[in-house]
């Protein structure tokens, strides 16, 4: 089962890097301009992807000017958040996005995208990151899939956007 889970694994991260490597270019860019431009990038993370948000402010590797996401009302134009949730169908992250976007706010989302569903979180974000993690790795041998690793998709994720973000910086002559 191990190896099962490691190959798709490996595989939904390469699936993410070909599909979405300008999207990350171009949500660096803006992380880039929120930090240099004197805004925030906020990190919201639903249910267990707050791992992902505690992650990327609290973590070896993070960006400077970056917080954790405490109160909407707090949000100005100049900054920007990136909002982590399990499926682009979730009614509560959509209605997050709506509210920081009504502050101003530029919104990210990194959810996975189920087919025949509403997407409400990417009508209402700027940028949306699709983590393909609809269903587990896994099959057993009832046909359940096992194996569902949201937070490691989303960890990826900004681990990607930390990286490309910070070439972008350096570039630039910002000093970390």
């Amino acid at each position: 089962m191990l190896k099962i889970f490691t190959t798709q694994l490996m595989g939904k991260f390469k699936v993410i890097q070909d599909q979405h490597e300008m999207v990350i270019e171009d949500i660096s860019r803006l992380f880039a301009q929120t930090i240099t431009g004197g805004g925030t990038v906020y990190f919201y993370g639903e249910h267990e992807l707050q791992g992902a948000a505690l992650e990327a402010v609290y973590g070896s590797e993070k960006l400077p000017s970056s917080a954790i996401l405490h109160d909407p009302a707090t949000l100005t134009e100049n900054d920007c958040v990136i909002l982590f949730s399990r499926f682009n169908n979730d009614k509560l992250a959509a209605e997050h996005a709506e509210k920081f976007k009504a502050a101003g706010a530029q919104v990210v989302g990194i959810s996975a995208t189920k087919k025949e569903t509403d997407p409400l979180l990417e009508q209402r974000v700027h940028f949306h990151i699709n983590t393909g993690l609809t269903t587990g790795l896994v099959p057993n041998d009832d046909g359940e899939r096992l194996g569902y690793p949201s937070l490691l998709t989303s960890l990826y994720i900004y681990h990607a956007l930390y990286l490309t973000t910070r070439e972008i910086l350096e570039e630039h002559g910002y000093e970390f």
